[in-house]
């Protein structure tokens, strides 16, 4: 017999507007923003349930791109009873340190750095007038695994006690929150980060808060 299944569903977003890939944006410090690119890792997706006890869902690590719309909806066993989904942004350290990975894991997909550095956790690519770089370009990598810059994240949802048990859950991810979800970041000032350290932490900061429950869950 199949076991029964629930749907995870990442439901792009900049502040109040559903994500278009064509369309401009303003972000909290003015700057106009159009994005090409947004990728990021997850895994360890568990659930909490209404007796308190813990489920862990997944051992795999799922690479969320938005230009890949399958990539952005992941299925799991039911979902009932939770109160809450638990999941880490970024790549497990030990991944980071043993070798050759396969899949969605492999460094030929773009988002691996080096042997020493290891994976890119998440990243933002797009063009603004802001960025006085060559193509107006603006190109956020954050990555690092090891203290006092290790940039994974663990991201701690509450689901609505009322929510629908057949529906899938949605969760709403604001880009706009790369720029201010903790730290003012101005593309003027700051358009690269391609390495691990201060300003990769603060990126990884600020993206950890761009996570809600639809509230129409």
């Amino acid at each position: 017999m199949a076991t029964s299944q629930s749907t995870v569903q990442f439901k792009m977003m900049f502040n109040n507007q559903t994500f278009h890939k064509d369309s401009s944006y303003t972000n909290s410090a003015g700057d106009t923003v159009q994005i090409h690119r947004f990728m990021f890792y997850t895994n360890k997706w568990k659930l909490i349930t209404s007796n308190n006890d813990t489920i862990h869902l997944s051992k795999d690590h799922f690479l969320i791109n938005i230009e890949k719309e399958q990539s952005m909806a992941l299925t799991f066993p039911k979902l009932a009873n939770a109160t809450k989904i638990i999941f880490d942004i970024g790549v497990d350290s030990i991944l980071n340190t043993t070798g050759i990975q396969t899949g969605i894991l492999d460094p030929a997909i773009g988002m691996f750095w080096t042997w020493r550095t290891g994976y890119i956790m998440a990243k933002l690519h797009g063009v603004s007038p802001q960025a006085k770089t060559a193509g107006n370009r603006f190109s956020y990598e954050v990555g690092g695994f090891q203290s006092p810059y290790n940039s994974v994240r663990t991201i701690v949802l509450e689901l609505p006690t009322h929510r629908e048990k057949s529906k899938p859950i949605t969760i709403q991810t604001n880009m706009a929150n790369w720029f201010n979800g903790k730290h003012p970041i101005q593309i003027g000032i700051t358009p690269n980060c391609h390495n691990a350290g201060k300003l990769a932490m603060q990126l990884a900061d600020n993206y950890a808060t761009m996570f809600s429950i639809d509230p129409s869950n």
